[in-house]
Order: C-alpha cells, then structure tokens, then sequence
C-alpha cells in the first residue's frame, strides 16, 4: 500500500507505524532548524518531508524495519537521510537544532502484536519519560523538541514533571475519542 501526500508517496511496511493523522499534525505545524533529528522514524515522511525542505536530516527507530523502511522511502523520494538503529538516544551523537519525536503515547497494557508502535504503558508515558529525560543534551542553544502526546494522558501532570523544559501547544487535531496534540518544547 502506498500513501502520497504532501508531496511525497510513502510506501506502507509491514509492522511499521505507517503516516497518520499525528504525522501530518507534525509536518504541518512544526518548524524545524537546519539540523534535525527524529527519533521513532517509523515509515519515514516526517525526516523525508523534512529533507525535501533542505534540512540535514538524521533518523532513527528502535525497529531495524522501520529505519530500513525509513531508507527505501528516502530513496523513493529522491532524498537523502542518515538513518540508523537506536533505542532512544543510545546511539545518537551531536547536537540538533530541532528533536521530533511521534511516540508511542496511547495508555495501555495489553501486548498486541506490533503494540511497540503505540502502546505507551499504563498511563501513556512509558517511553515519553526516558526520551525528557535525555532529550535535552542533544539540543544546540536555542533548540527545540516537538512531541505528540494525548488528551487520553495527563500532559498537565507531565508538564509539570518536567518543569526544566517549557512546554507550548502549536497545534491539536479532535476525534471522537481523543485530541492529539503537538507540543513545543525548550529547556529552560
């Protein structure tokens, strides 16, 4: 299956989180400096939009599918990312003008297969914790992060957690069930 938009045609891999609503909540509300860093590529069109903008663009994910799905869209789409494996921030050196991160943020606790891709533990922030946690060190001065959590959450009692960054809302995005939200974040 494909996906075109946006300008770019994204090919859809198995067992990869495929673009999405929160996707182009990103890519439509985010502005990004010349380097940046993805972390939790998934399929690719966040770096790939990214680098068709002229960003030196690195991208990484903690599933080998993904990072090698994130290269073969990037081939697809005539453009050029550094692309690798990593859990988080383990293998990524440097500093970057801008961090995106699409996490797993749903709260749940049940191990459905391909759930890493979503399943953000019992209240959502399984993973969004250790990504705060070391997220900052790898900004240059003035840098920022952009994160997508979920009304489903309690972003109030995680922005409150992480007082060493400011947290703003750029842009959220309502259904039925829940609001996605893009944040903006900066160390203080």
């Amino acid at each position: 299956m494909e996906i075109s938009s946006h300008g770019i045609n994204i090919e859809v891999c198995p067992g990869v989180y495929p673009p999405a609503e929160d996707t182009f909540l990103v890519v439509d509300h985010a502005t990004v400096g010349s380097t940046l860093l993805e972390i939790g590529s998934g399929s690719g069109f966040i770096s790939i939009y990214y680098s068709k903008m002229g960003r030196y663009v690195t991208a990484s994910d903690i599933n080998p599918a993904a990072v090698a799905c994130t290269m073969a869209n990037a081939d697809r789409n005539n453009t050029h990312i550094n692309a690798f494996v990593s859990d988080l921030f383990a293998g990524i050196q440097g500093k970057y003008d801008t961090v995106i991160f699409n996490p797993p943020y749903l709260p749940a606790t049940d191990e459905v297969e391909d759930a890493i891709q979503w399943n953000g533990g019992r209240d959502g922030f399984a993973v969004v914790r250790p990504f705060l946690d070391s997220a900052h060190r790898f900004l240059n001065n003035e840098g920022n992060i952009f994160i997508i959590l979920s009304s489903l959450t309690d972003c109030q009692g995680l922005i409150s957690e992480y007082s060493n960054y400011s947290f703003d809302l750029v842009a959220s995005e309502s259904f039925f069930f829940e609001r996605i939200q893009l944040f903006s974040l900066r160390s203080k």
